[in-house]
């Protein structure tokens, strides 16, 4: 692996810029911006009687848990908690258009989630709480949903089966069909655009799923176990290739060919020199055309699946500091087309903060279509 400065790396050329709108839009290359009044912990649910709604609600970040990114709005959408951690099922967004977080959704009212074992549903009919992972996906027109696969349940802790849907233009959630029975906590997941399918990478095979037609149709099979719970996913749409990273490995999938690689050897430093056994960020920068990592501080770093090699990019401004989150990043790092920069947030009381990799500053998001949820 090999320090390459950023102004050096990430030449372009012919990148629109839209009129000014805020200091995002002043980014420069390799560089970061903090949100100002930018922590979730200020939208969290007010108290109720028997519960602290404000003060546990640190686990929707800080427990095993990520985010997906909103692409028809331009939004980071965050779903959490979980095990014996947290038992809130809300839903928060923070727009890249205001800089502000909201909680769109919930929580269930504190008398109806039901304590001790392991829980699905909560009283109320709306899903429960859970370690999120990799397992969050967003999925546009004509579905319009964030969409959940697997994770570790309020309050045994264990795996959860079903698949739920929270479209936006209903706001609520929806039961869709049962995942297969073999998959794992962790399971990392992305949306393919060629196909409108989320791709899953479960604990013995790969699946891909149908959000229309609600089904699930199984993959490659594993050939000895993908069990790996910290680990993050995104995709090269164009390559359609899936680069699962974390654990201190690397694996990659190919979905024209259904092939599955685990732990490719790589060039150079590998991804436990890196980032040890913790799940780092990692999104497609659609402009730069790489797979770009983060795992907390000022450093990050791109990947070359054709080199089987990382790249280390120093970065200046505002950065965030350490990773404090259980088991890594997962999906709190992503690539907003929209902005053409990425978010990452680390805990509650912390800044959400923004990274340009290449020039330009993005294409405002269409107007989404009426989802089905």
């Amino acid at each position: 692996m090999r320090l390459v400065p950023l102004a050096c790396a990430l030449v372009l050329v012919g990148v629109s810029s839209a009129a000014h709108a805020d200091a995002i839009d002043d980014l420069k290359p390799g560089s970061w911006y903090e949100a100002p009044n930018s922590k979730l912990r200020g939208v969290c649910p007010p108290d109720e009687p028997g519960y602290e709604w404000s003060f546990y609600c640190k686990g929707v970040m800080s427990a095993w848990s990520g985010a997906a990114l909103d692409g028809s709005r331009g939004r980071l959408l965050v779903w959490g908690g979980g095990h014996a951690d947290y038992k809130g099922n809300e839903v928060y967004a923070f727009d890249l258009g205001t800089l502000a977080w909201s909680r769109l959704w919930g929580p269930t009212p504190h008398a109806q989630i039901p304590s001790g074992g392991t829980h699905e549903q909560y009283d109320d009919g709306n899903p429960g709480s859970r370690h999120t992972y990799s397992g969050l996906a967003y999925v546009p027109a004509p579905t319009d949903a964030l969409l959940s696969f697997g994770g570790s349940l309020w309050q045994s802790g264990g795996y959860g089966q079903g698949v739920w849907s929270f479209g936006f233009a209903a706001g609520k959630w929806a039961r869709k069909a049962d995942g297969p029975g073999e998959q794992g906590y962790g399971d990392p997941t992305v949306y393919d655009p060629k196909t409108g399918h989320v791709f899953r990478r479960g604990n013995a095979r790969m699946h891909e799923y149908d959000p229309v037609a609600d089904t699930h149709t199984p993959r490659a099979e594993s050939n000895g176990g993908f069990w790996a719970a910290n680990v993050s996913a995104a995709l090269d749409p164009e390559a359609r290739l899936m680069v699962i990273v974390g654990e201190g490995r690397v694996d990659l999938y190919h979905l024209d060919t259904d092939k599955y690689e685990q732990g490719v050897t790589l060039s150079g430093a590998t991804a436990k020199d890196l980032f040890g056994g913790a799940a780092p960020g990692i999104d497609f920068d659609g402009t730069l055309k790489k797979f770009v990592l983060w795992g907390g501080g000022a450093t990050v770093y791109t990947f070359d699946p054709s080199q089987l090699a990382f790249e280390q990019h120093a970065t200046t401004g505002a950065t965030p500091g350490k990773i404090t989150a259980s088991g890594g990043v997962f999906g709190r790092f992503r690539y907003v087309p929209t902005r053409n920069v990425f978010v990452a947030v680390n805990d509650v009381d912390e800044s959400v903060f923004v990274l340009r990799m290449a020039p330009g500053t993005g294409t405002p998001p269409p107007i989404p279509d009426a989802g089905a949820g």
